[in-house]
Protein backbone atom coordinates (compact mmCIF):
# COMPACT_ATOMS: atom_id res chain seq x y z
CA UNK A 1 0.00 0.00 0.00
CA UNK A 2 1.37 3.24 -0.73
CA UNK A 3 2.53 5.99 1.61
CA UNK A 4 -0.49 8.62 0.29
CA UNK A 5 -2.97 5.86 0.79
CA UNK A 6 -1.87 5.00 3.93
CA UNK A 7 -2.32 8.81 4.81
CA UNK A 8 -5.98 8.63 3.50
CA UNK A 9 -6.79 5.78 5.32
CA UNK A 10 -5.36 7.44 8.39
CA UNK A 11 -7.06 10.77 7.82
CA UNK A 12 -10.43 8.76 6.96
CA UNK A 13 -10.40 6.70 10.29
CA UNK A 14 -8.54 9.01 13.02
CA UNK A 15 -11.69 10.93 13.77
CA UNK A 16 -13.78 7.49 14.10
CA UNK A 17 -10.86 6.35 16.56
CA UNK A 18 -10.87 9.79 18.08
CA UNK A 19 -14.86 9.21 18.97
CA UNK A 20 -14.83 6.10 19.90
CA UNK A 21 -12.39 6.56 22.63
CA UNK A 22 -14.07 9.97 24.07
CA UNK A 23 -17.34 7.88 24.09
CA UNK A 24 -15.57 5.08 26.31
CA UNK A 25 -14.29 7.57 28.61
CA UNK A 26 -18.02 8.91 29.49
CA UNK A 27 -19.76 7.32 32.75
CA UNK A 28 -21.88 4.24 32.27
CA UNK A 29 -25.59 4.47 33.33
CA UNK A 30 -24.67 2.46 36.31
CA UNK A 31 -21.79 4.43 36.81
CA UNK A 32 -23.63 8.07 36.71
CA UNK A 33 -26.53 6.32 39.15
CA UNK A 34 -23.67 6.25 41.78
CA UNK A 35 -22.25 9.23 41.03
CA UNK A 36 -25.98 10.50 42.48
CA UNK A 37 -26.24 8.74 45.25
CA UNK A 38 -25.04 10.84 47.77
CA UNK A 39 -28.26 12.86 46.45
CA UNK A 40 -30.57 10.01 47.79
CA UNK A 41 -32.33 10.96 50.65
CA UNK A 42 -32.08 8.30 53.42
CA UNK A 43 -34.56 9.23 56.09
CA UNK A 44 -35.37 7.09 59.23
CA UNK A 45 -37.96 7.59 61.55
CA UNK A 46 -38.56 6.50 64.75
CA UNK A 47 -41.19 7.96 67.64
CA UNK A 48 -42.25 10.39 64.89
CA UNK A 49 -38.77 11.82 64.67
CA UNK A 50 -37.53 12.01 61.11
CA UNK A 51 -33.77 12.01 60.83
CA UNK A 52 -33.16 12.70 56.59
CA UNK A 53 -28.60 11.77 56.81
CA UNK A 54 -26.71 14.47 55.09
CA UNK A 55 -23.59 13.40 52.99
CA UNK A 56 -20.72 12.65 54.76
CA UNK A 57 -18.75 15.71 54.08
CA UNK A 58 -21.48 17.85 54.94
CA UNK A 59 -21.05 20.20 58.14
CA UNK A 60 -24.92 21.65 58.20
CA UNK A 61 -27.84 20.69 59.78
CA UNK A 62 -31.08 21.87 60.07
CA UNK A 63 -34.03 21.11 62.16
CA UNK A 64 -37.42 21.47 62.25
CA UNK A 65 -39.03 21.45 66.04
CA UNK A 66 -42.74 22.60 65.04
CA UNK A 67 -44.57 21.61 61.91
CA UNK A 68 -45.95 17.72 63.03
CA UNK A 69 -49.51 16.77 62.45
CA UNK A 70 -49.64 14.19 64.45
CA UNK A 71 -51.40 14.05 67.44
CA UNK A 72 -52.26 10.20 69.56
CA UNK A 73 -54.56 9.80 72.03
CA UNK A 74 -51.86 8.95 74.54
CA UNK A 75 -50.09 11.82 74.68
CA UNK A 76 -52.04 14.38 76.40
CA UNK A 77 -52.57 18.03 75.42
CA UNK A 78 -49.67 20.21 76.84
CA UNK A 79 -51.21 22.34 79.61
CA UNK A 80 -49.65 25.68 81.02
CA UNK A 81 -47.78 24.91 84.31
CA UNK A 82 -48.11 25.81 87.85
CA UNK A 83 -46.11 29.08 88.81
CA UNK A 84 -43.61 28.81 91.61
CA UNK A 85 -41.43 31.28 93.52
CA UNK A 86 -39.23 30.18 96.27
CA UNK A 87 -36.96 33.14 96.96
CA UNK A 88 -34.86 34.17 94.41
CA UNK A 89 -35.98 30.96 92.41
CA UNK A 90 -38.86 30.54 89.96
CA UNK A 91 -40.05 28.02 88.03
CA UNK A 92 -42.71 25.63 86.80
CA UNK A 93 -44.46 22.85 87.62
CA UNK A 94 -45.15 20.82 84.54
CA UNK A 95 -47.18 17.64 85.95
CA UNK A 96 -50.59 17.64 84.93
CA UNK A 97 -51.39 16.52 88.29
CA UNK A 98 -50.30 19.75 89.54
CA UNK A 99 -52.33 21.45 91.66
CA UNK A 100 -51.76 25.72 91.28
CA UNK A 101 -51.55 27.84 94.52
CA UNK A 102 -54.18 30.40 93.58
CA UNK A 103 -51.95 32.82 96.04
CA UNK A 104 -48.41 32.24 94.18
CA UNK A 105 -49.38 31.31 90.54
CA UNK A 106 -48.99 33.95 87.74
CA UNK A 107 -51.68 33.68 85.10
CA UNK A 108 -48.39 35.07 82.68
CA UNK A 109 -46.06 32.82 83.18
CA UNK A 110 -45.75 28.99 82.68
CA UNK A 111 -47.35 29.40 79.17
CA UNK A 112 -47.09 26.70 76.38
CA UNK A 113 -47.87 27.52 72.66
CA UNK A 114 -49.53 24.90 71.27
CA UNK A 115 -50.35 25.50 67.57
CA UNK A 116 -47.57 24.38 64.82
CA UNK A 117 -45.19 26.10 62.21
CA UNK A 118 -47.66 24.73 59.48
CA UNK A 119 -45.71 24.31 56.15
CA UNK A 120 -42.15 24.92 58.28
CA UNK A 121 -40.95 21.44 56.81
CA UNK A 122 -41.45 22.08 53.23
CA UNK A 123 -39.68 24.97 53.15
CA UNK A 124 -36.89 23.59 54.95
CA UNK A 125 -36.90 20.47 52.53
CA UNK A 126 -36.46 22.88 49.33
CA UNK A 127 -33.66 24.72 50.93
CA UNK A 128 -32.03 21.45 52.12
CA UNK A 129 -32.10 20.73 47.96
CA UNK A 130 -31.01 24.30 47.09
CA UNK A 131 -28.27 23.84 49.56
CA UNK A 132 -27.57 20.53 48.27
CA UNK A 133 -26.93 21.83 44.48
CA UNK A 134 -24.95 24.81 45.48
CA UNK A 135 -22.75 23.23 47.70
CA UNK A 136 -22.67 19.76 46.42
CA UNK A 137 -23.16 18.10 49.64
CA UNK A 138 -26.90 17.57 51.46
CA UNK A 139 -27.16 18.79 54.67
CA UNK A 140 -28.93 16.24 57.67
CA UNK A 141 -32.12 17.44 58.65
CA UNK A 142 -34.19 16.01 61.65
CA UNK A 143 -38.02 16.95 61.94
CA UNK A 144 -40.68 16.42 64.45
CA UNK A 145 -43.71 14.99 63.52
CA UNK A 146 -45.66 15.19 66.53
CA UNK A 147 -48.14 18.06 67.02
CA UNK A 148 -46.63 20.61 68.97
CA UNK A 149 -49.77 20.65 71.26
CA UNK A 150 -48.30 16.94 72.37
CA UNK A 151 -44.51 17.66 71.86
CA UNK A 152 -42.18 21.05 71.67
CA UNK A 153 -38.49 19.89 71.39
CA UNK A 154 -37.30 23.61 71.60
CA UNK A 155 -38.25 23.66 74.78
CA UNK A 156 -36.82 22.04 77.96
CA UNK A 157 -37.81 18.57 78.76
CA UNK A 158 -39.54 19.57 81.45
CA UNK A 159 -41.89 21.82 79.86
CA UNK A 160 -41.36 20.06 76.14
CA UNK A 161 -43.36 16.89 76.96
CA UNK A 162 -44.67 17.44 80.66
CA UNK A 163 -43.34 14.15 82.62
CA UNK A 164 -45.17 12.26 80.03
CA UNK A 165 -43.08 9.07 79.14
CA UNK A 166 -44.31 8.71 75.37
CA UNK A 167 -43.76 12.21 74.40
CA UNK A 168 -40.24 12.04 76.08
CA UNK A 169 -38.98 9.24 74.79
CA UNK A 170 -39.78 11.32 71.32
CA UNK A 171 -37.96 14.24 72.73
CA UNK A 172 -35.03 12.33 73.33
CA UNK A 173 -35.37 10.45 69.67
CA UNK A 174 -35.27 14.23 68.65
CA UNK A 175 -32.06 15.93 70.50
CA UNK A 176 -30.22 12.08 70.09
CA UNK A 177 -30.78 12.49 66.04
CA UNK A 178 -29.05 16.34 66.63
CA UNK A 179 -26.48 14.94 68.40
CA UNK A 180 -25.97 12.34 66.01
CA UNK A 181 -26.04 14.29 63.51
CA UNK A 182 -23.32 17.26 64.75
CA UNK A 183 -20.84 14.13 65.72
CA UNK A 184 -21.13 13.73 61.93
CA UNK A 185 -20.34 17.23 61.70
CA UNK A 186 -17.39 17.32 64.27
CA UNK A 187 -15.88 14.19 62.26
CA UNK A 188 -15.55 16.10 58.71
CA UNK A 189 -12.93 18.05 61.28
CA UNK A 190 -14.38 21.55 59.91
CA UNK A 191 -16.40 24.37 61.70
CA UNK A 192 -20.26 23.50 61.39
CA UNK A 193 -23.65 25.06 61.21
CA UNK A 194 -27.13 24.20 62.29
CA UNK A 195 -30.41 26.38 60.99
CA UNK A 196 -33.43 25.85 63.42
CA UNK A 197 -36.28 26.60 61.16
CA UNK A 198 -39.91 27.62 62.48
CA UNK A 199 -42.76 30.46 61.80
CA UNK A 200 -44.43 32.79 63.32
CA UNK A 201 -47.84 34.21 63.30
CA UNK A 202 -48.24 36.12 66.06
CA UNK A 203 -47.03 39.62 65.01
CA UNK A 204 -47.17 39.94 61.25
CA UNK A 205 -47.39 43.59 61.13
CA UNK A 206 -43.95 44.09 59.99
CA UNK A 207 -44.20 40.61 58.16
CA UNK A 208 -40.36 39.85 57.96
CA UNK A 209 -38.28 37.12 58.03
CA UNK A 210 -36.37 36.90 61.45
CA UNK A 211 -32.45 35.40 62.24
CA UNK A 212 -31.87 34.86 65.74
CA UNK A 213 -28.04 34.81 66.88
CA UNK A 214 -29.37 34.91 70.59
CA UNK A 215 -28.99 38.11 70.62
CA UNK A 216 -31.77 40.41 72.57
CA UNK A 217 -34.04 42.71 70.33
CA UNK A 218 -32.64 45.58 73.17
CA UNK A 219 -28.90 44.47 72.36
CA UNK A 220 -29.46 44.90 68.45
CA UNK A 221 -31.47 48.10 68.98
CA UNK A 222 -28.49 49.51 71.24
CA UNK A 223 -26.08 48.33 69.04
CA UNK A 224 -24.55 46.06 72.39
CA UNK A 225 -23.15 43.00 70.35
CA UNK A 226 -21.23 40.76 72.08
CA UNK A 227 -19.87 37.50 70.45
CA UNK A 228 -19.46 35.87 74.46
CA UNK A 229 -23.39 36.20 74.17
CA UNK A 230 -24.40 34.97 70.81
CA UNK A 231 -24.97 31.07 69.40
CA UNK A 232 -22.02 32.30 66.00
CA UNK A 233 -19.76 32.88 68.85
CA UNK A 234 -17.17 30.07 67.23
CA UNK A 235 -17.56 32.05 63.90
CA UNK A 236 -16.94 35.02 65.54
CA UNK A 237 -13.73 33.81 66.86
CA UNK A 238 -12.51 32.39 63.36
CA UNK A 239 -13.47 35.26 61.20
CA UNK A 240 -11.58 38.35 60.14
CA UNK A 241 -14.58 40.45 59.92
CA UNK A 242 -16.30 42.62 62.84
CA UNK A 243 -18.81 40.87 64.26
CA UNK A 244 -21.25 43.75 63.55
CA UNK A 245 -20.93 42.85 60.34
CA UNK A 246 -21.57 39.43 60.58
CA UNK A 247 -24.64 39.82 62.50
CA UNK A 248 -26.25 42.45 60.44
CA UNK A 249 -23.23 43.83 57.59
CA UNK A 250 -22.31 42.74 54.16
CA UNK A 251 -20.20 39.98 55.69
CA UNK A 252 -23.88 38.70 57.40
CA UNK A 253 -26.65 36.14 56.49
CA UNK A 254 -29.09 39.26 56.46
CA UNK A 255 -27.59 40.55 53.62
CA UNK A 256 -27.99 37.81 51.01
CA UNK A 257 -31.20 37.14 52.58
CA UNK A 258 -32.03 40.48 51.74
CA UNK A 259 -30.72 40.25 48.28
CA UNK A 260 -33.26 37.81 47.58
CA UNK A 261 -36.11 40.24 47.52
CA UNK A 262 -36.81 39.53 51.77
CA UNK A 263 -37.13 42.23 54.12
CA UNK A 264 -35.28 40.57 56.54
CA UNK A 265 -33.51 41.36 60.28
CA UNK A 266 -31.35 42.15 61.07
CA UNK A 267 -29.62 42.96 58.18
CA UNK A 268 -28.23 45.88 56.38
CA UNK A 269 -31.84 47.32 55.66
CA UNK A 270 -33.38 46.45 59.17
CA UNK A 271 -30.02 45.98 61.54
CA UNK A 272 -32.30 46.90 64.24
CA UNK A 273 -36.12 45.58 65.39
CA UNK A 274 -36.73 49.08 65.94
CA UNK A 275 -36.72 50.23 62.69
CA UNK A 276 -39.67 47.85 61.44
CA UNK A 277 -44.12 49.46 62.57
CA UNK A 278 -44.18 47.02 65.70
CA UNK A 279 -40.75 46.12 66.06
CA UNK A 280 -41.12 42.25 67.56
CA UNK A 281 -38.44 39.84 67.00
CA UNK A 282 -37.51 36.03 68.29
CA UNK A 283 -33.94 36.22 69.19
CA UNK A 284 -33.67 32.38 69.12
CA UNK A 285 -34.77 29.52 71.64
CA UNK A 286 -33.51 26.38 73.62
CA UNK A 287 -31.95 24.73 69.92
CA UNK A 288 -29.93 27.90 69.31
CA UNK A 289 -28.67 28.15 73.01
CA UNK A 290 -27.97 24.28 73.56
CA UNK A 291 -26.53 23.02 70.31
CA UNK A 292 -24.79 27.12 68.99
CA UNK A 293 -21.65 27.84 70.24
CA UNK A 294 -22.90 29.54 72.89
CA UNK A 295 -21.54 27.58 75.72
CA UNK A 296 -18.27 26.65 73.50
CA UNK A 297 -17.29 23.53 70.51
CA UNK A 298 -17.34 24.45 66.50
CA UNK A 299 -21.08 24.37 65.40
CA UNK A 300 -22.79 27.45 65.24
CA UNK A 301 -26.92 27.76 65.34
CA UNK A 302 -28.71 30.53 63.94
CA UNK A 303 -32.92 30.41 64.11
CA UNK A 304 -34.66 31.51 61.11
CA UNK A 305 -38.47 32.60 61.50
CA UNK A 306 -40.90 33.34 59.06
CA UNK A 307 -44.10 34.54 58.38
CA UNK A 308 -46.88 32.35 56.98
CA UNK A 309 -46.65 33.66 53.25
CA UNK A 310 -43.73 31.98 52.88
CA UNK A 311 -44.14 29.12 54.14
CA UNK A 312 -47.05 28.69 51.75
CA UNK A 313 -44.65 29.79 48.87
CA UNK A 314 -42.07 27.12 49.77
CA UNK A 315 -41.23 25.88 45.72
CA UNK A 316 -40.74 29.23 45.19
CA UNK A 317 -38.98 30.90 48.30
CA UNK A 318 -37.61 27.64 49.72
CA UNK A 319 -34.68 28.04 46.24
CA UNK A 320 -34.52 31.82 47.44
CA UNK A 321 -33.89 31.21 50.61
CA UNK A 322 -31.52 27.74 50.09
CA UNK A 323 -29.59 30.34 47.92
CA UNK A 324 -28.97 32.58 50.46
CA UNK A 325 -28.07 30.17 53.02
CA UNK A 326 -26.37 28.00 50.59
CA UNK A 327 -23.87 30.90 49.92
CA UNK A 328 -23.08 32.12 53.67
CA UNK A 329 -21.88 28.74 54.20
CA UNK A 330 -19.35 29.11 51.22
CA UNK A 331 -18.48 32.25 52.87
CA UNK A 332 -18.07 31.05 56.48
CA UNK A 333 -17.55 27.56 56.63
CA UNK A 334 -14.62 25.40 54.50
CA UNK A 335 -15.79 23.14 52.56
CA UNK A 336 -14.45 19.45 51.89
CA UNK A 337 -11.37 20.47 49.54
CA UNK A 338 -10.74 23.74 51.56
Amino acid sequence: MSTQLLQKVARFFFPLFVLLAALSSLPTVAAQEKMKEPHIDHVTSENYIEYHEGSPQSNIVLTVPHDGHISPASIPHRQKGCYNSLGSRDWCDWHHSAECDLETDDPAKCKVIDWPDAGASDLALVMRDTIRDITGYSPHMIVSRLHRSRLDPNRERDNAAQHNPEAEQSYDTYHDAIQTAQNKVQATGRPGIHFDIHGYTAHNIDNWLELGYNLQGEQLNEGDLNPLDSSIRALADRSPAEFASLVSGVDSLGWLVQQEGFRVVPSPQYPRPELGVEGRYFRGGYTTRKWGSLHGGDIDCVQLEVPQWVRDGSEEYGVKLGRAFAQWVLNHYPGPEE
